[in-house]
């Protein structure tokens, strides 16, 4: 989406201090370029509290480029990051993604701002990489690559689903969305992966998974939950043709600490607190929390 939006906030700020220290009168004008990209539904970036947020940094100490102060968002899964200008108060979002893990480095003397980790964009990603991007024409150029740097910690590598999550995910993101978009959305924030790819992506995992408790299983895919303390969570998928169409079977797999499968049936639902509801074999609501 290359729409550009200006949002009008009014700030009661007077006599900011910093680096960039000015006088910010009550009218100034927030403008984001662009509010959203590629998959992003509803503005992301113009929403009323990410727009708080970058209220919030008006005035403070810049550190990246001279003019600007970098903002990480945590949109619950990644970070996010923006830069504002403190100069003209124009905020400028980078278009990825980027894990928990990934290492940061800019400073308010260098025009580039490098990041080392993992990046997620549609039909963009980078893993085990390190990313450095300048401010051109208003907005983030990506000027260098190096990838591939290591081969630790290669489970980071594998896209989590976004929670809260459930199996009806991609038939509620059609009631509002055209079918190339839930695609989209769906390679970012409800990613299967068949057994094939987690074998390339981490053999350590797919041998876990090749240990007759779960390989019995036959499945077709697996979805990967964000990590919870020491323990590591999947969605695993089984799909069966009839003669009404496909049907999907969901099982809950467990592969840290410990091994342990659940057979969810034909649905499941996790809310933001990591509870997963399901239907028990008779019919009875049955919850699992997850740790």
């Amino acid at each position: 989406m290359k729409k550009q939006f200006c949002i009008l906030v009014f700030l009661s700020l007077i006599g900011i201090t910093g680096c960039s220290a000015k006088s910010v009168g009550k009218d100034a004008v927030l403008k984001v370029e662009p509010c959203g990209f590629d998959y992003d539904i509803g503005n992301y970036y113009c929403k009323a509290d990410k727009l708080d947020l970058y209220k919030k940094n008006v005035g403070n100490k810049v550190d990246f480029n001279k003019n600007y102060t970098i903002i990480k968002i945590n949109d619950g899964k990644y970070y996010r990051i923006v830069a504002l200008n403190q100069k003209d108060l124009k905020v400028y979002p980078l278009k990825y993604q980027i894990d928990y893990k990934s290492k940061f480095d800019y400073s308010v003397n260098n025009d580039s701002l490098c990041v080392t980790g993992d990046f997620y964009a549609y039909r963009d990603d980078y893993s085990n990489s390190k990313l450095c991007f300048k401010m051109i024409n208003g907005s983030f150029v990506k000027r260098n690559i190096s990838e591939n740097l290591s081969k630790i910690n290669k489970e980071s590598n594998l896209k989590k689903i976004l929670i809260p999550n459930a199996s009806s995910y991609f038939s509620k993101c059609l009631r509002s969305n055209s079918q190339s978009k839930c695609e989209k959305l769906s390679d970012l924030e409800n990613h299967v992966y068949s057994l094939k790819d987690v074998k390339n992506r981490s053999p350590e995992i797919y041998a876990i998974l090749s240990q007759n408790k779960i390989n019995n299983l036959n499945l077709d895919g697996v979805k990967f939950i964000p990590e919870i303390g020491s323990s590591q969570f999947m969605i695993g998928e089984k799909y069966h043709d009839t003669d009404d169409g496909s049907t999907a079977y969901f099982y809950l797999i467990k592969i840290k600490p410990k091994i342990e499968v659940y057979n969810l049936g034909e649905s499941y639902a996790i809310d933001s607190k990591y509870n997963l509801s399901y239907k028990g074999s008779e019919g009875n609501n049955k919850n699992i929390k997850l740790n």
